[in-house]
Formats: structure tokens, C-alpha cells, sequence
């Protein structure tokens, strides 16, 4: 059962029937709580020690409750040590990642947060010893919490948690204490048991962070092993290669990174003369077959297969590489993880984005994932369910509609109710005990055609009245269109805001970057991967039924963890649709929309919807693509333009022109 996964974990292998018993009682009570993860260990999982000598003992760690260490040997000394090693390994892990300020040492919470129990099985009931263990009061619980979460190995950041529960709902979700389930628990520090492994998961389910956290156990565990971390992306790969040291740094890994020897991070594609610069150029560099650029009729996936050939008569074949992780799986095909999985001499990690899969007509059975991360743990329920719902059109006339199994997959409970049918998606910790009905998930906002500026500059108004701590690098704003009023705009509201706030506004489509301290303002194109309590999306031109707008909308809700709101153009007439059905969502915390016929259904099903389907001009798919990839030099953007339109017709695919663009952008940097 995935609930079993994502809820519940063990590091070790039961050695007796006693202890097996126990841990399926355990198992069978702990899995009653929807919310709390339960773990069961013999050791801290980040403790890269020996095991200890004592083996009959183990300890159950759950949010709201003591650690509870069970006993299944005689009572005595070596049960006592058992305890001591255990806690004390925890103090050493507190103190590592700086947290004995708010902790404390074992020595002052010890008594408060350890219990011990001795089993037997006539006597032994797991309900029981969780009432008796409960902890109570706000500072015990965050205090019991940091404790979790330092002996399962989800190390949050001390300086972001602080001292103290806060007073309000902001500071409160800002400095919530973040536990690894079960099933991320097991993908980051269990071994890997196959070639490839897959990991699919909505947005802001954390695949990039789980990620980051197993490149930092590989590169600790073998100081021999050879990493790549890749992603199709220009600009993503460039943002992951500054975020593994920042990363590193966090988590006081003390050896320094030996960057293109035992670390690479890099595109999938890369340039002829810079082998370094992609796992495809690398590859063709390191076993000295041709490198293929880029013609109309050959896609990548074509040439990963033709590489993936002639590396396959290769006399001896010896792996270049030991681990290769590969971020947003969807932007590649079979032909690239082949290919990753030729040169990988242990294990190839794919994470993607189950809902862009099965949004773009994939069947589960294609998906078929290793971790299914389906718990959202960036943004609040009711906004990732309502920007599910604007983004599949459930309000209006659907652009698509998921089979029982599918809805399941993304996190959803399925309710039927006469014609209507109910999506629930069940609470998660990072919510837990907020009272969420201060905010709302999603609100949409109408916008005359000459007062976008009033109404971002109002919404921030409202934003900073019902939160009197919100900082600057706490507000995302994003618009859809790369057009000229909202470049405009952008460059209005970077004069307004200081001159009204007197806060700093960071243009991202021309920094690349989110800068602490600063108020980020950008285009879609620019914003995967960042999160903020408070998004406000731009739109100026109608809302309509074209896939890739749907998606973008999707994309840019979801970067808030708190509220995102949605400003529409006024005349556009599916906001009196939209608005009702987001309310609803608000209010009562669940989608209910009518459930199509069997004959829309299967319509619904044949809607394909890929990136070589969306209708844009030429002109406009290059600009887009030249922002993704980071293109400023307005000569080469130039140069990039006459040199599409000579090679291509008006129906060009978009994946050609994207490996086109960025072939002949890296020929220029050369």
C-alpha cells in the first residue's frame, strides 16, 4: 500500500518473532494517523557510524509523542547503554547542525522526551503506550519535532526555525518543522536496489530537494564515486550548480567539492568544444565517438540511441560515471535515460512531474514509478487543488479529466455524490494546527486594461496588512505574457515599490536568480523551482483553452505556500465560472465538480495535450526559448531570429527548435 510507504519507515531488519509482531502492531496503529509520519529505528539514520553492539532494542519516533525505546532482551545495562548511544548521537547531531540553543543538551530533555518500555506480548498495546507518551503544549511539541527530525536525517535549518511558536499564521508556516515521510526517508538513505530508479511527484513535493540530499549522501558515503546531476534546461542546471554548494554548506559537509572530477552538474546536451558542459558532450568526449550537432530532422532522443549504438561495441566497456540523477524527467525521452544508464556503472535517478506526465496523455502504466511523492508539501491543499482545477479546466469546459487510479496517483481521495464527484486531498504536517481559513488558497482578481499597476500595488497593500511581518523575498510576482505592457509593468512596479515601500524589486528575467532581501518580479519563464508565501500572477490577455497557457497558470499557483492570487483581465468572461468554484474550494477545502459523461470522458482521454500541439508563432516559441535558456544579448537574439526564420516553416516542432536555438547559442559562446 503507498500509505505504508510514505507513513512509515524502518532502517533495520527485524531479527526475531517478537520484534516482528510488535512492528506490525505498530504498523497497524501508527498507519491510523493521516498526517504524522512514524519511524522505527535502531540508530540515527544520518549516523554514519557502526551499528551498535545491543541489537534487541529499537526506538518509534512520531510527531506529538516521546521517543519511545522498546526492549526486547533483559533489562539491564547493555538496554541502558543502548539508550545513552542513542541519545547522545542525537546531542552530537544537534550540535553539529546548530541547534543545542533551541534544543538543548540530551541532559535537558532527556526526562522530558524519552520513554522505555519493556515488551511482552500479553501486556504489550501500542494505543495505550502512545496516550501515555503524548507530549502537549506548542513548545514541546515544535522542541519534540526538531528532534525527529534531527535522528531521521530531515535536517531543517536552525536560523529559519528560531526560538519560540510564533503568533502568526506567516512566521508560523515560514518556521514549521519540515520531517522527510516515510517514502522520501527510503529514496534518500536506503541503497538503490535496481539501475534505474524512478521518482515522480507533483509540485513542490520536493524531488529537487530529496535530490539534492541523496547527491550529498553518494558524494559522503564514497569518497571514489563519480556524480552527474543533470536537467534539460540551461538556466535550471545553471541554478542547481549554485544550489549543490549552498546545499553542501547547510548540511557542514566538511570535504570541499572536486567539481568535474568527482561532481558534475550540467545540461543534458552540451557543446563540442566544452565536454564538461553536458552529459552528452562528456560522454562523446570521454569514449571518442562523433558528436552530433543539431539538423532539422534529428532529435536528441535519435541521437542518444545513435551514441547508445556505438558505445554498445565498445570491447570492454568501462563506466565513466557511477551515478547520474536526472532532474525534470519529462523534458526527455527513452533514447536520453538509455543512454545515462550505458555510462552509469551503479544507478541512474530520474525524477519527474507525475501530473505533467499524465496532464500530457500518458498512462500510468508508462509512469509505473519507484517513489511516489503525491503530498504537496510546498503549498497549501486548497491552492494546489484549485490550480489543478484552472489548469484542466474543471470549472468550465474540461480540457481533461483523470481515470480513478490517475486522480489517486496525484493525491486525491475520490468521493462520488449523484453526478458530482468530490476530490479531497488529506492535510499535511506543514499545515498541521494553522488554522488556514485566515487565508485564502487561490483568489482571483478582476483588472481593468490601464490599472494593472493600482491592483498589484493594492494587492501588496492587503498582503502587508494582514501580515505585519512580511518581508520583501516573501512576494513573487509573475506575469504570463512576454509582451511589451508587462515588461512595462515590471519596470513601473520596480520604481513604485521602492518609492512606496522602499523595498528592493529583482527583475528575474534579467538576473536569473531570486536575491534575499528583494521582492522577485518576473515572467513564467523564469520562475521553476522557487517558492514564496505569496504569488501574484499577471495575466493581461484572456484566459483561454490553449494547453500551455493552462499549464503555465498551473506552474505559476503553485509557486506560493500560503495564498496566490490570479489577476485577470476584467472582460474576461470565464471569471464569474472561475471565481464560484475557487471559493468553493476555499471554504470547504475540497474540488467538486460534475462528473463527465462516458462519452466526454473518453473524448476528454484522446486530448493530447504536448508541447508540439501548442499553436505559437515562431517568433514567439523563440523568444520563449531563448528566455528559458538565458539568452540577454539582444545582437545574438537577434542573429537567433534570422537564422529560425531561414531554417524553419511556421509549423516548426518545438523541440527541434529548442535543441536548434540552443545548439547554435552555444557555437557563439565558443
Amino acid at each position: 500500500m503507498m500509505i505504508e510507504n510514505s507513513m512509515f519507515y524502518i532502517n533495520f531488519e527485524v531479527s526475531s518473532d517478537s520484534q516482528k509482531r510488535c512492528v506490525e502492531e505498530i504498523k497497524r496503529i501508527g498507519l491510523d494517523d493521516i498526517m504524522n509520519p512514524i519511524y522505527l529505528l535502531k540508530k540515527p539514520i544520518i549516523d554514519k557510524k557502526a551499528d551498535y553492539d545491543y541489537q534487541d532494542a529499537f526506538v518509534v519516533l512520531m510527531p506529538r509523542h516521546k521517543m519511545i525505546f522498546i526492549n526486547f532482551g533483559e533489562e539491564g545495562e547493555l538496554f541502558e547503554e543502548f539508550q545513552d548511544d542513542f541519545i547522545d548521537d542525537i546531542g552530537y547531531i544537534a550540535k553539529k547542525y546548530d541547534f543545542i540553543n533551541i534544543v538543548g543538551r540530551p541532559r535537558q530533555w532527556r526526562e522530558e522526551f524519552v520513554s522505555k518500555i519493556q515488551y511482552s506480548p500479553e501486556e504489550f498495546s501500542f494505543q495505550n503506550i502512545l496516550k501515555e507518551n503524548e507530549i502537549t503544549g506548542d513548545e514541546l511539541i515544535r522542541r519534540g519535532d526538531i528532534l525527529i527530525s534531527l535522528a531521521t536525517g530531515s535536517i531543517n535549518e536552525a536560523e529559519r526555525l528560531g526560538l519560540g511558536v510564533p503568533d502568526n499564521i506567516l512566521d508560523q508556516i515560514k518556521r514549521k518543522i519540515i520531517l522527510f515521510d516515510g517514502e522520501q526517508t527510503k529514496f534518500i538513505f536506503d541503497e538503490p536496489k535496481k539501475k534505474r530508479i524512478t521518482i515522480q511527484g507533483l509540485a513542490g513535493t520536493g524531488k529537487t530537494e530529496l535530490l539534492l540530499h541523496k547527491i550529498k549522501e553518494l558524494y559522503t558515503d564514497d569518497n571514489e564515486c563519480r556524480i552527474v546531476f543533470t536537467c534539460h534546461n540551461v538556466i535550471l542546471a545553471d541554478s542547481l550548480r549554485k544550489r549543490v554548494p549552498e546545499f553542501f554548506n547547510f548540511m557542514k559537509v566538511e570535504e570541499q567539492i572536486q567539481w568535474e572530477k568527482r561532481l558534475w552538474v550540467m545540461r543534458s546536451w552540451g557543446s563540442y568544444g566544452n565536454p564538461d558542459s553536458g552529459v552528452y558532450s562528456y560522454i562523446c568526449n570521454h569514449y571518442h565517438i562523433p558528436f552530433s550537432r543539431f539538423s532539422y530532422n534529428r532529435l536528441f532522443d535519435t541521437i542518444c540511441r545513435e551514441a547508445l549504438s556505438r558505445l554498445n561495441q565498445i570491447e570492454d566497456f568501462q563506466s565513466c560515471f557511477d551515478y547520474i540523477l536526472i532532474d525534470e524527467s519529462q523534458d526527455f525521452s527513452e533514447g536520453f535515460f538509455a543512454l545515462c544508464e550505458k555510462v552509469a556503472k551503479k544507478c541512474v535517478y530520474v525524477a519527474g512531474d507525475i501530473f505533467q506526465d499524465i496532464f500530457e496523455n500518458k498512462s500510468l502504466t508508462v509512469v509505473n514509478p519507484d517513489f511516489l511523492l503525491n503530498k504537496c508539501y510546498r503549498t497549501d491543499p486548497r491552492t494546489l487543488m484549485g490550480a489543478h482545477a484552472i489548469g484542466m479546466g474543471l470549472f468550465e469546459k474540461k480540457l481533461r479529466w483523470l481515470k480513478d487510479d490517475e486522480w489517486e496517483a496525484c493525491g486525491y481521495d475520490v468521493k462520488r455524490e449523484g453526478k458530482n464527484i468530490e476530490l479531497h486531498r488529506k492535510p499535511l504536517k506543514r499545515f498541521e494546527d494553522i488554522d488556514m481559513s485566515e487565508s485564502d488558497g487561490i483568489t482571483i482578481i478582476p483588472s481593468g486594461e490601464d490599472e494593472y499597476l493600482s491592483t498589484v500595488l493594492g494587492t501588496i497593500d492587503n498582503i502587508r496588512a494582514c501580515n505585519p511581518t512580511v518581508l520583501p523575498d516573501d512576494i513573487g510576482i509573475i506575469f504570463m505574457e512576454n509582451i511589451d505592457a508587462n515588461f512595462k509593468l515590471a519596470s513601473n512596479l520596480q520604481s513604485m515599490i521602492k518609492e512606496k515601500y522602499n523595498w528592493t524589486v529583482n527583475i528575474g528575467y534579467e538576473t536569473k536568480e531570486k536575491k534575499k532581501g528583494t521582492l522577485f518580479v518576473s515572467n513564467r519563464n523564469n520562475v521553476k523551482g522557487l517558492e514564496f508565501p505569496f504569488v501574484i500572477c499577471i495575466m493581461q490577455n484572456a484566459l483561454t483553452n490553449d494547453f500551455s497557457i493552462r499549464n503555465s497558470i498551473y506552474m505559476m499557483l503553485t509557486r506560493s505556500f500560503l495564498t496566490s492570487y490570479l489577476i485577470l483581465p476584467s472582460a474576461a468572461k470565464n471569471i464569474e465560472i472561475l471565481k464560484p468554484g475557487i471559493e468553493f474550494v476555499n471554504r470547504k477545502g475540497f474540488l467538486k465538480v460534475e462528473e463527465p459523461s462516458d462519452e466526454e470522458k473518453t473524448r476528454l482521454a484522446n486530448a493530447i495535450i504536448k508541447r508540439t500541439n501548442l499553436h505559437k508563432s515562431l517568433f514567439d516559441m523563440a523568444e520563449e526559448i531563448m528566455d528559458e535558456i538565458g539568452v540577454t544579448n539582444k545582437e545574438n537574439r537577434k542573429i537567433i531570429h534570422e537564422m529560425t526564420k531561414a531554417m524553419f516553416n511556421k509549423e516548426v516542432d518545438r523541440d527541434k527548435l529548442e535543441e536548434f536555438i540552443q545548439t547554435n547559442c552555444s557555437m557563439m559562446e565558443q
